[in-house]
């Protein structure tokens, strides 16, 4: 799997009702890849996919958080907008049934022993964008 596909499989799990747009700005570095809306706020999320994460459980998983997109989350955030970063990842065989994890504070480092005690399906994810969107989650 790589990015486009797995923002593309969570996607498909929200309802027609929220807005949702898959940005690709090649003229303005840093804006998050995605952007969701509905009745009761918005949400900013950059995506990262990781395929091969590392093998030993302490070393910290590397996300190629640009410093610009780091600056662009972190200014929207200060402004009171809503912003997460969504790591995607190859789960280790003994959490197959776990790939995501949602990080909202873009200082944290982030392990496979602290991916593995706070990973979420994707349904969970789309269940996290939702809750954040709209007043009435189905």
């Amino acid at each position: 799997m790589n990015e486009h596909s797995y923002i593309k499989s969570i996607h498909k799990m929200l309802p027609t009702t929220l807005y949702k747009w898959k940005i690709n700005d090649n003229f303005h570095g840093g804006v998050a890849d995605a952007y969701y809306s509905g009745d009761a706020g918005d949400l900013w999320i950059e995506y990262k996919y990781v395929a091969r994460p590392p093998k030993k459980s302490t070393t910290v998983i590397k996300t190629c958080l640009t410093d610009q997109q780091l600056h662009w989350l972190r200014t929207r955030q200060q402004e009171g907008r809503n912003v997460a970063l969504v790591i995607g990842m190859q789960a280790p065989a003994d959490m197959r049934s776990k790939d995501n994890l949602i990080v909202i504070d873009f200082s944290q480092k982030v392990t496979i022993d602290t991916f593995s005690s706070s990973a979420i399906d994707k349904r969970g994810v789309a269940e996290f964008i939702m809750s954040s969107c709209l007043e009435e989650v189905a």
